[in-house]
């Protein structure tokens, strides 16, 4: 059964008009085709490779620059699509990319900090600033690089992101992390005392769930590091749990499922639902979760998917993007008013692709059970 949703999926992707975009370097681009190489492991499809090789071709120039990496002010969001040039040069081994590696592990050394802080800033233009979704952006690509170069102390490095989010964005009365933290408290939107921000958006979270669940992936049995991001999951999780709604999945605003406007939201349903799941198969969380996420898996199919005639698959209800300042941007306020302003769409990479790298868990385990050579990440 999950199998063939994946299959869904997949065909999908591979039929519509523009599955990814060849004009801008698009984390959620990285999330579908990441998506992809799991898909690769349950069914060693090498079309999958020579997708994701014709789309790094499109921003790898032919000396191995990577232009919207070396020639942009310095973003985490612009490093997320290095996963791909990782998982390419690891299923060719062509020394195309080797350079490129080379610019990731540069960009990773340089990237700024917040101030007298191990923190990774999101952005320059944000230089003592945390989001939540940078998590996710940077710490699994710092972590598969340390693995595969023998980058012994970065895992030190990266523990400490976890720890450092810890104790500057999470709420031990909400359960939940806020999306962006301030540590120069002198952001418009920022708390003058804490420098949060107002609100619990969902696809924050999502993301820095989908982080902790990832990072571990490359991360040293043994490392007493693991500790900190451990810790990040057993939080996650319990405030998670605390505001899934009754079909399952999530709100745009985590914990005002009763305001009004405030709607069920597929991106951070489907990233909730990938986090639980593999926590449970990783052994991270205790089997008792994995009913949640298979509530929510449900809820996303009941409340968000629908199948045109064509047999296309579609997802519904994504917040198209929401951020926080610059100071030209001052609705960009984090409060609840703006969260609701954004514009909402259907099909958008960050639900599609999230939806296919959580259907692969699924469809992985389903093959275990059926006695196949299905791989559980």
């Amino acid at each position: 059964m999950y199998t063939e949703k994946m299959n869904q999926v997949l065909d999908t992707v591979f039929r519509r008009k523009e599955p990814v975009n060849y004009y801008n370097w698009q984390y959620e681009d990285g999330v579908l085709l990441k998506g992809l190489t799991y898909a690769y492991e349950l069914n060693h499809e090498e079309s999958y490779y020579d997708f994701i090789e014709d789309y790094l071709a499109h921003y790898i120039t032919e000396d191995g620059d990577v232009p919207r990496i070396t020639k942009r002010p310095a973003s985490v969001d612009s490093l997320n699509n290095g996963k791909l040039i990782l998982a390419a040069y690891k299923h060719t081994h062509r020394k195309c990319y080797e350079k490129p590696i080379a610019i990731l592990k540069e960009a990773i050394a340089s990237h700024p900090r917040l101030t007298n802080s191990r923190a990774f800033a999101h952005k320059i233009v944000y230089a003592d600033q945390i989001w939540l979704d940078g998590l996710f952006m940077l710490q699994p690509l710092y972590a598969e690089l340390a693995q595969m170069y023998g980058m012994d102390e970065a895992f030190d490095d990266i523990a400490a992101q976890y720890t450092l989010v810890d104790q500057y964005s999470y709420d031990a009365d909400k359960q939940l992390y806020y999306h962006a933290y301030d540590h120069s408290r002198s952001m418009f939107w920022a708390d003058p005392v804490t420098g949060h921000s107002p609100n619990f958006w969902g696809r924050a979270m999502g993301w820095f769930a989908m982080s902790t669940v990832d990072v571990l992936d490359y991360f040293p049995e043994n490392h007493p590091g693991r500790a900190a991001i451990q810790n990040c999951i057993e939080k996650i999780a319990a405030g998670i749990l605390r505001y899934q709604s009754k079909s399952g999945v999530w709100y745009q605003i985590l914990d005002k499922g009763n305001e009004p406007d405030n709607y069920k939201e597929s991106s951070c349903s489907c990233m909730f639902a990938y986090f639980l799941k593999k926590a449970v198969m990783k052994g991270y969380l205790p089997s008792s979760y994995a009913a949640a996420a298979q509530k929510a898996l449900e809820g996303i199919y009941q409340e968000f998917i629908t199948v045109d005639d064509d047999g296309l698959l579609h997802i519904h209800n994504v917040c198209l993007v929401a951020g926080l300042g610059p100071a030209k941007r001052p609705e960009r306020d984090g409060s609840y008013a703006y969260y609701m302003s954004e514009p909402v769409v259907d099909d958008d990479n960050k639900a599609f692709g999230t939806l296919l790298c959580l259907l692969t868990l699924y469809a992985s385990e389903e093959l275990h059970e059926n006695g196949s050579d299905g791989e559980i990440r």
